[in-house]
């Protein structure tokens, strides 16, 4: 057995797999441009409607298989890719770049996709961004169709366990086949955070490790692989001591985890008595049992976007969203807030029904509220579907508007909410007696006038991930400035105090449903800044609820008190680290910075 060698990539779902690779290339075929005469044009864009009729047909099976194997929510995934591949706008533009340059469908193709792509990258949202992936899901799907080939596929049998998955790229047709059992973990050269693949092994509970170059050459030859979900490490040909090692971190994780959970009917209350309510962010209704079973004491963040992004190229229509939002309000009980951010879209490609031409500078235009006050229909739909969910027994309903920058904003809303109510009851529909209505300050200048801007709503939510990103001017997806996104930089950390120091002058609730809400060295800063409400994916929950139990609110605010006195960020987190350093070993919480 050769030396053990380590790949590093990108943790996305936690945990220990050690098995068997199973190696598996989705690299596509080369294409080469062939020139058509003009008589064979006709014939080739027939070719390709055929190809697309056979690939959404395939697509039309991978949605049944999905079904079956990890849920029906999931199965939209394939859904979308069958409408993709059924969108004349797709179709139209290979049609145009096959009669104007009078070339192979194939090259077409790869053409459209190209350009296509270019729209996608300069997307503002990370997640819409990432959902590149989806168009080249189905490009690859109708390239196969197109060159008379399956769909790659790995084989396991009944009896096959211990598998780990690894390869260049996963996309969601294989992703399908993890719930077999058989494989363990998995890791790739490509993939995201948010890619559905990602989403469907953290469903799972599968370790993965995505992003880890050279990968596939690397376990080409190997006997056995260890996947490290928690520091993002791929091992290649670990030997038995290090196998044992991680083997002994596996069953520590598992027996912790259940340790934790079984915490999960327990209050998150300190030391000295001080409440903190811990809800959950969710993105499709399937998270709603996890996020129970964590002990989530309501919503904090509904990302409904992805009802879009499900029903994408098309707009899910009032009803579909009403019943929707209503079996999400229906999971909880009346005293537990149910928060549903409006779509918080931006860009072209996946909002094409609704924007213009691509924005120079997406990041910073028309997304969020901003979009949706200048498409009132759009967002009359979505707010009718609201208060058609909630009916008139339902007063947990929170709605929460991404993106203000401004009173205006908010008053606008206000307007068009006090008008569909009064257009609903006219209708005969009963609604709620009163909706709380909320805003998300991600933007500086919202932190800025927040005591104006709480005096305009019922509850804020701190969306970190954007306040930092928009505060310390630094692209979070951007690799060549990632070291300079520091949510613990000390000018951040004002703006959050004066946010939650407004919603409790004008008595208001403040949440925060960043990924800083999740951190567990934000835990006491967060507290001792005055957060009662933090809000989370259902994985970090248990942690979370374990350290808030563990510190005296009296300690927290020394800690953030002290934090806020720091000249940067990375001073900040030396300083959380030195001083938690000994509870975090003792509740067994691993960081990594």
């Amino acid at each position: 057995m050769s030396a053990p060698k380590t790949l590093i990539g990108f943790a996305v779902s936690p945990g220990i797999a050690i098995g068997r690779p199973l190696v598996v290339e989705n690299r596509p075929l080369p294409v080469v441009r062939i020139l058509l005469a003009p008589s064979q044009v006709d014939a080739e864009v027939e070719r390709v409607r055929q190809a697309a009729h056979r690939a959404a047909q395939h697509v039309e099976q991978l949605a049944v298989a999905a079904a079956a194997a990890v849920g029906t929510e999931y199965a939209s995934i394939f859904d979308a890719h069958r409408l993709m591949l059924e969108d004349p706008t797709l179709l139209s533009g290979l049609e145009a770049v096959i009669r104007q340059e009078c070339v192979n469908a194939e090259w077409a193709l790869e053409e459209v996709t190209r350009k296509l792509l270019q729209q996608f990258d300069q997307l503002a949202d990370v997640y819409l961004r990432e959902r590149r992936v989806d168009l080249l899901d189905v490009a690859a799907e109708l390239q196969r169709a197109l060159q008379g080939r399956t769909a790659p596929r790995f084989e396991i049998r009944e009896d096959d366990h211990d598998w780990v998955l690894t390869a260049d790229d996963i996309p969601p047709s294989q992703a399908v086949q993890l719930g077999s059992g058989a494989v363990v973990g998995f890791a790739s050269e490509a993939g995201g955070t948010t890619s559905h693949t990602t989403i469907i092994a953290k469903s799972l509970g599968i370790p993965a490790v995505v992003g880890v170059t050279g990968l596939v050459a690397a376990v080409a030859q190997s006997s056995r692989v260890i996947i490290d979900g928690f520091e993002g490490h791929v091992i290649v040909d670990p030997d038995d001591a290090l196998v044992q090692v991680y083997r002994l971190r596996a069953e520590e994780h598992r027996h912790r985890e259940h340790e934790l959970l079984g915490q999960a009917g327990l209050p998150a209350v300190t030391l000295d008595g001080r409440s903190v309510r811990l809800l959950a962010n969710i993105d499709l209704l399937h998270e709603v049992d996890g996020a129970r079973a964590a002990g989530a004491e309501g919503i904090g963040l509904f990302r409904s976007e992805f009802l879009f992004l499900q029903a994408s190229p098309e707009l899910p229509d009032e009803e579909q969203q009403a019943q929707v939002y209503a079996a999400l309000l229906a999971a909880f009980p009346r005293h537990q807030p149910v928060t549903v951010r409006t779509f918080d879209l931006g860009g072209k490609k996946l909002a094409r029904e609704l924007l213009g031409n691509p924005e120079a500078n997406p990041v910073l235009g028309l997304r969020g509220v901003r979009l949706c006050l200048q498409k009132p229909e759009f967002f009359r739909t979505q707010l009718r579907a609201l208060l058609r969910a909630a009916g008139p027994d339902r007063d947990n309903l929170r709605i929460m508007v991404p993106m203000v920058g401004s009173i205006e904003e908010i008053k606008t809303v206000k307007v068009l909410l006090a008008r569909l109510r009064a257009e609903l009851r006219a209708e005969g529909v009963g609604i709620p007696e009163r909706v709380a209505l909320g805003a998300m300050v991600e933007v500086p200048a919202a932190a800025l006038i927040a005591e104006h801007l709480a005096r305009e709503v019922d509850f804020f939510a701190i969306g970190t991930n954007d306040l930092t990103q928009y505060t310390l001017a630094v692209d979070r997806a951007n690799e060549q400035v990632a070291d300079l996104y520091r949510p613990f930089h000390p000018g951040v950390l004002r703006l959050i105090e004066r946010i939650i120091t407004a919603g409790r002058r004008a008595g208001i609730s403040v949440s925060l449903c960043g990924e800083l809400a999740a951190d567990p060295l934000a835990v006491p800063v967060l507290m001792g800044l005055g957060l009662e409400e933090f809000s989370m994916h259902a994985q970090a929950m248990p942690v979370v609820r374990s350290l808030i139990r563990s510190l005296s609110f009296r300690e927290a605010r020394r800690i953030a008190q002290k934090a806020l006195t720091m000249s940067s960020g990375k001073a900040v987190e030396e300083f959380l680290l030195e001083r938690l350093s000994g509870l975090l070993s003792h509740l067994k919480v691993r960081i990594r910075l």
